[in-house]
């Protein structure tokens, strides 16, 4: 199936009334209320089911050797711009980073002690049945497992999403021959596998520390195949990015919304000047960032040497717009904006959390600068 029998606009539409329906927003409350609705998984596992299978959020992402329909990354962020908006707490990207990784070059196989077919171990994944752990901050993550020659991988990985549930594991592990993107899962009869919860300030994110003990592992690069690891990693910053940008609008909603109803002194706050410039300029801000999402998933897509440089860009600016989306969000609803009980907190928690993953903003810039991104401007 080619991108052009399905556009980036009926992926956000068809996500965009799925989350109508069932907000992620109420599944994040339920966190931030210690419901046990959510508790230990940190996210209801049967709308995540209808998401992943029924909607075919994973099926996009997926090779088509997985019966999936192997889309572009501009179908990918549009669906994580959605998933953002909605502050869905779900493992999406984990998920969606997974399938993708498993068409990214063709899975290694090298015999020895390993573990079948990388699809087949996934399959539960694609279809919602497994929850899909990958660390936080992937793209920058150093790796803390170590696979011997026979495939086992022992080890640390810290802050794993929705670690403490997490069936499969996508992480970075040195191999004798070169670092590898690896699928670990977590639930066999060999090795062992020690979870501790981990905390965040991010009320949407359940992370949990593993502790590998020669657990079997199947690479999804070849050992020392830099580039296709490199290219894996700009997917995970790239779709963190596309989150974010779906926070920030997002936030814009909120805001617009609130200011269509709210009075004070007899008249809606909308018609102030004040509301008014600090929306647009939240809209003008979305739409720059989302255009550099864009770009950089184009990019990728079509193996653009550009890509990494289009893909840093694309994070430092939308984690700064997330952030001061998430600022305005706060002042436009005034007293009530700062309560616990008001969403708007949850939204600028994660924009704080995030912007910190993968490098922050001025980091990320000054790498893209160094690495010759003013080239682009003369492209």
């Amino acid at each position: 199936m080619t991108d052009d029998l399905l556009s980036p606009d009926e992926v956000r539409a068809a996500l965009r009334a799925y989350f109508a329906d069932r907000p992620g927003l109420d599944e994040t409350r339920l966190i931030r209320d210690g419901d046990p609705a959510v508790a230990g998984a940190g996210f209801d596992r049967e709308r995540w089911r209808v998401l992943a299978d029924e909607v075919g959020l994973l099926a996009m992402a997926a090779p088509e050797e997985a019966d999936g329909l192997g889309l572009g990354l501009e179908h990918l962020t549009a669906a994580a711009e959605e998933a953002g908006a909605s502050l869905y707490p779900g493992p999406f990207r984990a998920s969606v980073l997974l399938a993708w990784a498993l068409r990214a070059g063709g899975a290694a196989t090298s015999g020895g002690d390993l573990i079948g077919d990388p699809v087949g171990h996934a399959g539960g994944v694609l279809t919602g049945t497994a929850v899909a752990g990958v660390p936080q901050a992937f793209a920058s993550h150093v790796p803390g497992l170590r696979m011997d020659a026979e495939g086992r991988v022992s080890g640390e990985v810290r802050h794993v999403t929705h670690g403490p549930a997490a069936d499969v594991l996508l992480a970075v592990a040195r191999a004798p021959h070169g670092p590898a993107a690896v699928l670990v899962p977590l639930g066999g009869e060999r090795g062992s596998v020690t979870r501790r919860a981990a905390g965040s300030v991010d009320l949407t994110a359940t992370l949990g520390d593993l502790h590998l003990d020669a657990v079997p592992a199947l690479p999804l690069s070849r050992p020392g195949d830099v580039a296709t690891l490199a290219r894996i990693g700009d997917v995970a910053r790239l779709l963190l990015a596309a989150e974010q940008v779906g926070g920030a609008q997002g936030c814009l909603d909120h805001a617009v919304g609130y200011a269509k109803i709210r009075s004070q002194f007899g008249r809606l706050i909308g018609v102030n000047q004040a509301i008014q410039h600090r929306c647009a300029g939240m809209a003008v801000d979305v739409v720059a960032a989302r255009a550099l999402v864009l770009a950089a998933a184009r990019a990728i897509d079509a193996e653009d040497e550009r890509a990494h440089l289009l893909v840093l860009l694309a994070k430092a600016e939308a984690s700064q717009v997330f952030g001061a989306a998430a600022e305005a969000l706060i002042q436009v609803h005034g007293g009530i904006g700062f309560t616990w009980e008001h969403d708007a907190h949850l939204f600028y928690r994660r924009a704080k959390a995030t912007a910190v993953l993968d490098g922050q903003p001025v980091r990320l810039r000054d790498t893209a600068v160094a690495s010759g991104c003013l080239s682009l401007l003369a492209g």
